[in-house]
């Protein structure tokens, strides 16, 4: 992995701006996050063997002792998707952190449970019921109704480690809740890095026209982009447009030299084959949640070059975090169903961040000792982040004080539509003054 790079600076911004883009950013990585299929999943097949689990793991330093309670909230299965690996994964996690890490504290970690069913009622009776258990700290990796759940949680002093927020007053907490990926890059940051990386001049912003992600543009777009330098168009296409030719054309006639494409597979998918037919031969950057099995299969020859942003290294065998990652599945996670799922590795890196960010904790562990100690944590490498790091208590972006670091991935997709290596960004300055 390459070290962190730094985008181009800007001036301006504010509270309220930051957290308007922090909610559209994050609820289009929470689309593909609760799907609970692998589409997005690098096919690995699991390349960590047995032996070299036991080599990646360490020594052992087992916990003992009084448990400490940690909680996990998942939807666990519904209807319209399945995220019971969750905390599978967890479980996993904290049986490694309990045999190889000495536990939170030299404790073992005792995962608490609770599946809302993807319904509000559900996730207000999973924030009471782990108050009620009495937790010292609560994990989601992702949740349809992740504000539900935190609404007492909050109100009772838990504080909550999520890998991705959706809600504004989540990701606007200061006092106890901490935001693993800053959704802000979503939007900007990949665009930014890759326009400076080849000398563009324009990005065009193609977006599923959705009021969210529209106004969250409007708003916001034209200081952070313009205090960047660049110039940028925002082409808004309706969900479900067939044939965005037309739409395509108007962006090679614009002179971008960067097209950022924001939607789910099936328009992502209109929206390169639109280029395509137009010929357009600048940069094309997306997010992740375009580049699923069915992108792959519909775009089968044409991905190649195109570039995604990532919060893990997923799939990525010859990174030291994410063999870690297979380490821990292989030797503590038989009951996981799809390791290769962001489902599953995004609650290893939540559990395992948790873990790390405690470190240092001493003494009586109680919800207050453990908001001390996370906000007072120096910067540690992100688990399963490929070389990215974290450090939580409101220093890496002051106007949106949950997030815990403004690092991400950058990738580049092969010839089969896969990540062919991934490198560390850090939009540090884009979000400067924000």
């Amino acid at each position: 992995m390459e070290a962190p790079r730094t985008t181009s600076r800007h001036a301006g911004g504010g509270a309220r701006r930051a957290v308007a883009i922090a909610a559209v950013g994050a609820a289009l990585l929470a689309a593909t996050a609760c799907a609970g299929d692998d589409d997005d999943a690098a096919d690995t097949g699991g390349t960590v063997d047995a032996e070299q689990a036991a080599q990646l793991l360490g020594p052992d330093d087992p916990a003992a002792g009084e448990p400490v309670r940690v909680g996990i909230v998942t939807d666990g299965a519904t209807q319209a998707y399945d995220s019971s690996d969750e905390p599978r994964a967890a479980q996993a996690t904290a049986d490694f952190w309990n045999t190889h890490r000495g536990g939170i504290g030299g404790r073992p970690i005792e995962l608490v449970t609770c599946e809302t069913g993807g319904d509000p009622a559900g996730g207000t009776d999973c924030g009471n019921r782990m108050v009620e258990e009495g937790v010292v700290a609560v994990i989601f990796n992702t949740s349809a109704v992740a504000e539900q759940a935190w609404e007492p949680l909050h109100d009772a002093g838990v504080p909550t480690m999520l890998y991705q927020a959706t809600a504004d007053r989540m990701n606007a907490d200061a006092t106890s809740t901490f935001l693993l990926v800053n959704p802000v890059p979503t939007l900007f940051g990949l665009p930014v890095s890759l326009a400076e990386a080849t000398g563009a001049d324009k990005v065009a912003f193609v977006v599923i026209d959705v009021p969210v992600a529209v106004n969250a543009f409007e708003s916001n777009g034209p200081a952070i982009l313009e205090n960047a330098g660049l110039e940028y168009e925002i082409v808004r296409i309706p969900p479900g447009t067939p044939d965005m030719t037309t739409q395509m054309q108007q962006v090679v006639d614009s002179g971008a030299g960067v097209v950022h494409v924001l939607g789910n597979d099936s328009f992502c998918i209109s929206a390169f084959q639109g280029l395509q037919t137009v010929g357009y031969t600048g940069e094309i950057a997306a997010v992740s949640q375009c580049i699923s099995d069915a992108t792959r299969e519909a775009m089968a020859g044409g991905l190649e070059g195109i570039t995604v942003l990532s919060s893990v290294a997923l799939g990525a065998t010859d990174d030291p975090t994410y063999q870690l990652y297979e380490a821990v599945i292989e030797t503590y996670g038989e009951a996981v169903q799809d390791p290769e799922n962001i489902n599953a590795m995004g609650s290893y890196t939540v559990m395992a961040s948790l873990a790390t960010s405690l470190d240092t904790i001493t003494g009586e562990i109680t919800p207050a000792t453990v908001l001390q100690t996370i906000k007072a944590m120096p910067e540690q490498d992100l688990p399963g982040g490929g070389g990215a790091t974290f450090r939580c208590g409101g220093s890496a972006m002051p106007s949106l004080p949950a997030a815990c670091t403004n690092q991400w991935l950058r990738a580049t997709l092969d010839a089969d539509g896969q990540p062919a290596g991934y490198q560390v960004e850090d939009s540090s300055a884009v979000l400067e003054g924000l």
